[in-house]
């Protein structure tokens, strides 16, 4: 079973969402960049999810998918990522194609935090942007 990982929210000012949130009394725990992906993700932990800040990277802060979404829907949620336990990604992937749904990606790739991942496109989500992914690490 899938579990929800965490929302993943586009950044254009990421100092001023982390003040922000800092008022609130979060604030991230893990930050690392994945150049496959053109982005940097800042991983705040709340009590049952994550958010993760998606902080473009390359040419002039604007490059890679997530530049090119803030310049055409500008700074929000951007996808919803759901988890499922190690050694039933590869499964679900399979299943997800038989039943018709759409994925980005012809085989997984890495993400932040050593996990596998693909998304499924919001033309087969209902207008939604959904990852999969399975952590690096065994679920619990």
């Amino acid at each position: 079973m899938a579990t929800l990982n965490h929302i993943g929210i586009a950044v254009a000012d990421l100092p001023e969402i982390k003040r922000l949130l800092a008022l609130l009394g979060f604030s991230i725990d893990h930050t690392e960049d994945v150049p496959d992906q053109g982005v940097k993700t800042h991983f705040i932990p709340m009590s049952r999810t994550n958010l993760e800040l998606l902080e473009p990277t390359g040419e002039g802060a604007h490059g890679g998918a997530i530049g090119d979404y803030i310049k055409k829907h500008g700074p929000g949620i951007h996808h919803l990522a759901f988890g499922v336990p190690k050694g039933e990604f590869d499964a679900l992937c399979s299943q997800l194609k038989a039943e018709g749904y759409r994925l980005i990606y012809d085989t997984p790739r890495a993400g932040a935090q050593g996990a596998r991942i693909n998304f499924i496109h919001p033309a087969s989500a209902g207008g939604m942007l959904i990852e999969i992914m399975e952590a690096a690490k065994k679920t619990e």
